[in-house]
């Protein structure tokens, strides 16, 4: 019966370390015509964290992103506080990678992707002392051409037509 107490409390120790990871889904809110933002962030549990956003909608091919995140590990006295403190090892949106600068009090990434479609997936990685972290996403939606524009299209291969048909007549 010891025996079996033993590994179980070994189990739970070994648990114990193993990194935590958090889903979230983020609505991406219009701001002005072809851009949208939305903020982010969590405060993770103690010890490792990956912590994955998945912003909607999906983005059409053209579109640019840029993502930044700070984490202050101030007290209300604005006195550096260990216990806050966030350390981030990683973090990517859509598999291209942020600057990271982990410094005390606060620590920060962001990253710029000018190209950029489909679902947005954000993921941060790190090691938490039991702050937060919080940040802010903003998207410049690839333009979509108005009707107008397929209109002078449509006219403009009218007119070479008939030029083409004048030309091959003489």
């Amino acid at each position: 019966m010891k025996l079996r107490s033993l590994a179980l409390g070994l189990v739970l120790a070994a648990s114990s370390f193993v990194a935590s990871a958090a889903a979230f889904t983020v609505v991406l809110n219009p701001t002005t015509p072809n851009h949208l933002t939305a903020s982010f962030g969590d405060t993770p549990v103690l010890g490792s964290f990956t912590d994955v956003f998945t912003f909607t909608p999906g983005l059409a091919p053209g579109s640019s992103a840029s993502a930044y995140f700070l984490n202050f590990s101030l007290t209300g006295q604005g006195h550096f506080d260990p216990n806050l403190q966030i350390l981030f090892t990683a973090a990517d949106l859509n598999g291209t990678p942020f600057s990271i600068i982990n410094s005390v009090p606060f620590a920060q990434g962001g990253v710029y992707v000018p190209d950029i479609s489909g679902p947005l997936v954000l993921t941060v990685s790190g090691t938490s002392n039991g702050g937060s972290y919080s940040g802010v996403i903003n998207v410049t939606m690839a333009p979509v051409p108005e009707p107008a524009t397929y209109g002078m299209l449509a006219g403009g291969l009218a007119l070479l037509g008939v030029a083409a048909r004048r030309k091959r007549r003489s």
